[in-house]
């Protein structure tokens, strides 16, 4: 996928939202100069205000949230929160896109593979599959 540029990321939060285009590059500038050139920020370094912000985003589906868990030296777990750009969103016609295989040999259509979803994998795996393996020892 393309990079997020400001004026993509103006497009989207202005169609989302509602506003105008001048409020939309605002939130856009705002966005764009936590991120920088990166897919995902820590929540730790935003404010109050920004924080609200990527809330309302989040709820238009422009952001998601990510978390992960580190266990501390101590025995505590320690939670990391991410926010992180859903491009599907921002580059609706990309992920429309579809692949060409090409032609067999005896000239059938040709085969198309639905764009690639990271996500796709995890939800097809049944529900055993997340529980531990527990090893018998004699």
């Amino acid at each position: 996928m393309p990079l997020i540029t400001l004026q993509a990321l103006t497009k989207t939060i202005q169609k989302k939202l509602n506003i105008n285009e001048k409020q939309a590059r605002a939130y856009a500038e705002i966005v764009m100069d936590m991120f920088g050139y990166d897919d995902c920020i820590l929540d730790n370094i935003l404010d109050h205000a920004d924080r609200r912000l990527f809330y309302r985003l989040e709820a238009e589906g422009i952001l998601i949230t990510r978390r992960d868990e580190a266990i501390l030296s101590d025995g505590t777990n320690w939670r990391i929160r991410y926010w992180v750009f859903q491009k599907s969103v921002i580059f609706p016609s990309e992920t429309k896109k579809k692949v060409k295989i090409g032609r067999s040999k005896n000239k059938q259509p040709i085969k198309t593979i639905p764009p690639y979803d990271p996500n796709a994998i995890y939800s097809s795996l049944p529900e055993t599959a997340w529980t531990t393996r527990k090893t018998h020892f004699i």
